[in-house]
C-alpha cells in the first residue's frame, strides 16, 4: 500500500510539474477564432441599409477570425509545428 501511495504522489508531482511547463497560445487569439458568426436580422431581406450593415459586420467578423488564425499559425510554428502560415494578415476594419 505504501508503494502505491508513493507512486500516486510521485505521479501528481510529475503532472504538476508538466502543467506549469506547458505554454498555451494567446487567449485573445483563441477567443477570436471561436467568435460566433453574426446572426442576420430578418430585415436584411427588405431593408438595403440593414443588408449593407450586416454584410460589413460579416466581413469584419471574417477578417478578425482570419487574422487570429494567422497569429495562431505563427504561434504554433514558433513552437515547432511544421506548418505554412500566410505572410500577411488581412487588415481589420473597425
Amino acid at each position: 500500500m505504501k508503494i502505491l501511495r508513493a507512486a500516486a504522489v510521485a505521479g501528481l508531482v510529475f503532472l504538476a510539474g508538466c502543467k506549469s511547463a506547458h505554454h498555451f497560445p494567446p487567449r485573445p487569439d483563441v477567443n477570436a477564432v471561436t467568435e460566433t458568426k453574426p446572426v442576420p436580422p430578418t430585415t436584411i431581406l427588405t431593408d438595403p441599409t440593414t443588408s449593407d450593415r450586416y454584410n460589413a459586420e460579416l466581413e469584419n467578423w471574417g477578417e478578425r477570425v482570419q487574422a487570429a488564425g494567422v497569429r495562431l499559425c505563427r504561434y504554433f510554428k514558433e513552437q515547432g509545428m511544421e506548418v505554412d502560415c500566410p505572410d500577411a494578415v488581412a487588415p481589420v476594419a473597425n
